[in-house]
């Protein structure tokens, strides 16, 4: 068996995508939602309100569709005397609708808890959930980590509606330390459209893609790893919690791809994770490559992982029948806990090599620098863009040589990243200013 790892060594920064409460929606932080099961979530201005920001919530009538944001501070659940969640709801109408609010990560032995909440009249009401009459639940948590929103939830339910939610609040535990999160994103490719079959991918605007019909489990989130103007997406696991894939009605042939491949970046201590192929010929059959058993793991660097189609095959994967894919925890056990970062998962005909990446070099020194830092390539540079950590453009230049110096000089302390656009690709490096 053929099995190629080319590894891209970055650095990180660890900067948070979390929030605490509560939640008011006018902290940028406030906008990390992720929607899952087809829903979309995004901060908008209060349609009843101009001064004021609202989650906007919209249903698309799958069942069990909704949003999840990862806290900075736990909610504590523990005290009964004083564990009720409040938020302040709008509905377009009167109908009777119902609602889930879920927390998780609560660890053991209470994962996650929920309630279920109605609404029946038109605008804006206030909810209380008091989870102290919770049934049939293991002792309440002090930790619940994420916080999630079913719209119009229940089996069965079809139906939409666009949604307004405010000032959510609950009593508060410890602070959360937030994740690590790779400093730039993963190596985008270059290899023909004719010759890949994408899964995730978000920068090539490939032609062959993975018909989406529905999603199960949940990412953390979906964050945009580059700090420039351009958009670069990967899904953040949290293997503590569950797994996530995504399905078709198909099935699909990917009989014409050889390999596929993904990157993958990891925290420091987890064991590993689980990529499954699933197909439905007749039936449905899971086939899984085990990173950390079937190869080593490695941390806090853009890994790329490729692996032949016949490894699944050979263990029964029925390659004109692909029905879903999935990463899960190794062994499918939350033991086996950790965040771990994906993007560019591909099919492809040929395999791509390190050569079918962007992976131009770049050095910087010193870096942390207290006056200048001097960038070195190895193709020339034609413009670098040095951005804050709030995205903001802080210095301009146009090189156009294998070698620029960046006067730091006026720059605040801290954190700052530079996108640099050469011949050969581009690259953003972390800069760090004492």
């Amino acid at each position: 068996m053929r099995k190629i790892t080319f590894l891209l060594m970055l650095l990180v920064v660890t900067t948070g995508f979390a929030q605490t409460l509560p939640l008011d929606f006018e902290d940028p932080l406030d906008d990390n939602w992720g929607p899952f099961n087809g829903a979309t979530a995004m901060v908008v201005i209060d349609p009843t309100d101009g001064t004021n920001q609202v989650l906007e919530l919209t249903s698309n009538g799958n069942d069990f569709d909704g949003a999840s944001i990862n806290l900075g501070q736990s909610i504590d659940l523990s005290d009964q005397a004083s564990n009720n969640i409040t938020l302040r709801f709008w509905t377009p109408d009167a109908t009777p609708r119902t609602h889930l609010l879920k927390l998780e990560g609560g660890g053991q032995p209470a994962p996650a808890t929920q309630l279920y909440f109605n609404t029946t009249v038109a605008g804006w009401q206030t909810v209380t959930l008091n989870f102290s009459n919770v049934t049939g639940n293991p002792p309440l948590s002090n930790s619940y980590t994420i916080l999630v929103l079913f719209v119009d939830s229940g089996p069965g339910n079809t139906a939409t509606g666009t949604y307004y939610i405010d000032d959510i609040n609950a009593p508060v535990g410890v602070v959360i330390p937030p994740d690590p999160i790779p400093a730039i994103p993963a190596p985008i490719p270059n290899v023909a459209d004719s010759e890949v079959y994408s899964i995730y991918n978000d920068s090539n605007g490939f032609s062959t893609t993975f018909p989406v019909a529905y999603a199960f489990g949940a990412f953390s989130n979906e964050p945009d790893l580059d700090p420039g103007t351009a958009e670069n997406l990967a899904v953040k696991m949290n293997f503590g919690v569950q797994g996530w894939g995504q399905g078709e009605g198909g099935p699909d042939d990917v009989s014409a791809y050889d390999f596929v491949s993904f990157y993958y970046w990891a925290v420091d201590g987890i064991n590993g994770f689980d990529f499954s192929l699933i197909s439905n010929a007749g039936g449905i059959t899971e086939h899984v490559y085990r990173v950390g058993v079937n190869e080593a793991i490695v941390y806090e660097s853009w890994v790329y992982v490729e692996i032949p189609m016949s490894y699944f095959t050979n263990i029964g994967f029925a390659e004109t029948a692909l029905w879903q894919w999935k990463v899960g925890p190794l062994n499918l056990s939350v033991d086996n806990a950790g965040i771990v970062y994906f993007d560019n998962i591909l099919f492809s005909q040929n395999g791509l090599s390190v050569n079918d990446f962007d992976t131009t070099e770049f050095r910087v020194f010193p870096n942390p620098t207290n006056s200048d830092w001097t960038i070195s390539g190895t193709s020339v540079m034609n413009n670098v863009a040095v951005y804050d950590i709030l995205g903001k453009q802080v210095i301009a230049l146009t090189p156009n040589a294998i070698e620029a110096t960046i006067d730091a000089s006026a720059l605040n302390s801290g954190i700052y990243f530079a996108r640099i656009d050469g011949v050969n690709g581009s690259k953003t490096v972390k800069l760090i200013k004492q």
